[in-house]
C-alpha cells in the first residue's frame, strides 16, 4: 500500500514538472546582461536552421569577427539596443538583424527568431581563437 502511495506522489510531481514547462526562463535577457555577456568574449554558436556551426569574437568598440566553420573569416559590427535585443550587420545586403536573448539557465543561451529558436551558442570569455 506504502509503495503505491509513493508511486502516486512520484507520478504527480513528474507531472507537475512536464506541465511547468522548462526550468529557465523564456523571458529575454536585458541589454545590460547582454552587454555583459558579449563585449570582449566569444560566442561559439550553432545555427538551428542551417546545421552550421560558427564562432564570433565581440569587441567593446562594436566590432565583431566571425570565423565560419570552413575557416573563412568576416567582419561587421554588433550592438544591443535598449530592449536588449543583440543586432549584428555584416555589411550584407540583408543588413542588420536584430534578436532577443534567452539564457537557457545551463550555461548556454538561445537567440530569438519568430518565437522560436535561431540559434543556440555557449560563451568562452576572451578571445581564444585570436579573432
Amino acid at each position: 500500500m506504502a509503495t503505491r502511495m509513493n508511486l502516486q506522489i512520484i507520478s504527480l510531481f513528474v507531472l507537475a514538472l512536464v506541465v511547468s514547462g522548462p526550468l529557465y526562463s523564456a523571458e529575454p535577457m536585458s541589454a545590460d546582461a547582454v552587454k555583459s555577456l558579449l563585449t570582449n568574449n566569444t560566442m561559439n554558436c550553432m545555427n538551428l536552421n542551417k546545421n552550421k556551426e560558427f564562432t564570433n569574437y565581440y569587441r567593446e568598440d562594436g566590432t565583431v569577427t566571425k570565423l565560419m566553420a570552413d575557416g573563412l573569416t568576416m567582419d561587421g559590427s554588433w550592438r544591443v539596443t535598449e530592449d536588449g535585443r543583440h543586432c549584428q550587420d555584416w555589411g550584407m545586403d540583408d543588413g542588420e538583424c536584430c534578436f532577443p536573448i534567452v539564457d537557457k539557465g545551463n550555461g548556454t543561451y538561445q537567440k530569438i527568431e519568430k518565437g522560436k529558436p535561431r540559434t543556440e551558442f555557449t560563451v568562452t570569455k576572451g578571445n581564444p581563437n585570436n579573432l
